[in-house]
């Protein structure tokens, strides 16, 4: 027989994949999902502490911008045997005006408990002694100014500590990987 045009003599192609195929693939999809969950797993608890230290540096700003602008004392708290801090503003807990006494209830604001998120607040630095337990408050004046502190948090599902360095007078914040202590100021340091 002589084929026609446009015709072919060999079999009909058949479209379509082979279980075998199908299964590889569905093999090499549950592996790479199995990678990316450890890999997402991994870096949840991770960006957790640059979460919360990015949030303590927003506090200590917005706190600093505050003072400033309402020209009136804020202080910031730190419960280092609860693993807390929050702002004590120098308004009444009423809401009608300023406090005037100092043991006056006031409002308190941004209160964040890092527990929590699995970070304790290692220490508090503030005039050259250092702090472990107890509540420790640092205030910002009118002008923004306070004094020099540092703040030191430790994730220990990493192993990793953070220090957050509040320089005086500017209310600047400086990050530190790791633990930071700045090396006392001395006279020869002063030409």
């Amino acid at each position: 027989m002589i084929p026609q045009a446009g015709k072919s003599l060999s079999r009909p192609h058949r479209a379509g994949f082979t279980l075998i195929e199908l299964m590889v693939v569905v093999i090499i999809l549950a592996m790479v999902a199995g990678v990316s969950a450890i890999s997402w797993q991994a870096l949840v608890p991770n960006q957790a502490l640059n979460t919360q230290v990015r949030n303590l540096s927003e506090v200590l700003y917005g706190t600093r911008s505050e003072a400033i602008a309402r020209n009136r004392v804020f202080k910031i708290f730190y419960d280092l045997d609860q693993e807390r801090y929050w702002v004590q503003t120098p308004y009444r807990l009423e809401g009608e005006g300023f406090a005037t006494a100092e043991d006056e209830p006031r409002i308190l604001t941004n209160e964040t408990n890092l527990a929590s998120e699995g970070i304790t607040i290692e220490s508090i630095t503030y005039d050259d002694e250092t702090y472990t337990d107890g509540i420790v408050y640092i205030r910002f004046d009118p002008l923004g100014a306070s004094s020099y502190h540092t703040i030191v948090v430790y994730q220990a599902q990493f192993e990793r500590h953070f220090t957050l360095e509040v320089l005086p007078l500017t209310g600047d914040i400086r990050f530190h990987d790791g633990f930071f202590q700045r090396e006392p100021v001395e006279e020869r340091d002063f030409p």
